[in-house]
């Protein structure tokens, strides 16, 4: 029955990312975290979610800004090593609960920033800290919440958002990969779950891709903000 219900938050997970880019680990997170431990759940997520940024990448590869995407990239990295340790040595149901709060106000924050008739540039001090933020929670929970309020920042369509990120994800995936065999994260039961999860990914992600190209970028935004005060709240709701 459990691995029943992984499907099928495996599919809905990755019709999300399909559609705005992330979102899918919280889905899948928000609906497995009662019966499978974070670090059961993080290492298939990131195996899941190696061909699906690699694919997303490529697909809005001209829309790719480097000179955006490459400082977050170094950031995330820097904080990925942390986040590995963190997951691999501690418990981190606490900064769950952090990260909750810090992803619904972000999200009220966006609402709020995206109503302005004139929108100030994004503070680089801010910046900084979403990026090393963000690949903390990356290497800790597989969450790519944090990096998509970064570059809802910074860009200014939704091609060069999900080009960017998605390109991001992707290096940070590999990253993470390796790190998590060297830390004894990947297992025999993980690449198992990963293999019969394949098929439910590969589907959730062609439609949400099919989904997404019928999306104005008003209503992505939208899309984007929801998704960040969700993340946050099934943060929350899945560690108190």
């Amino acid at each position: 029955m459990q691995m029943i219900l992984w499907m099928l938050a495996v599919l809905v997970g990755y019709f999300v990312k399909g559609v705005a880019g992330f979102g899918n680990t919280l889905v899948v997170t928000g609906v497995m975290a009662f019966s499978r431990t974070n670090a059961e759940l993080t290492p298939v997520e990131l195996l899941l979610c190696v061909p699906t940024n690699l694919t997303l990448a490529i697909a809005h590869r001209r829309a790719i800004d480097w000179k955006l995407a490459l400082p977050p990239l170094l950031m995330v990295l820097a904080g990925d090593v942390l986040g590995v340790t963190l997951l691999a040595s501690v418990d981190v149901t606490a900064m769950k609960l952090i990260f909750g709060v810090v992803l619904i106000l972000l999200g009220i924050e966006a609402f709020w920033r995206e109503r302005q008739a004139v929108q100030k540039a994004a503070s680089p001090v801010l910046l900084t800290v979403l990026g090393v933020a963000a690949g903390i929670m990356c290497g800790m929970f597989s969450v790519g919440a944090l990096l998509a309020a970064y570059f809802a920042r910074v860009t200014k369509d939704d091609e060069t958002f999900k080009g960017c990120m998605c390109m991001i994800f992707a290096a940070e995936n590999l990253f993470r990969a390796v790190a998590y065999a060297l830390t004894g994260l990947l297992t025999a039961a993980t690449l198992t779950n990963t293999v019969i999860l394949l098929p439910f990914m590969g589907v959730g992600l062609f439609l949400g891709m099919k989904f997404s190209g019928r999306m104005n970028v008003r209503l992505m935004k939208t899309v984007v903000n929801v998704l960040l005060m969700f993340s946050g709240a099934a943060l929350l709701l899945t560690n108190l």
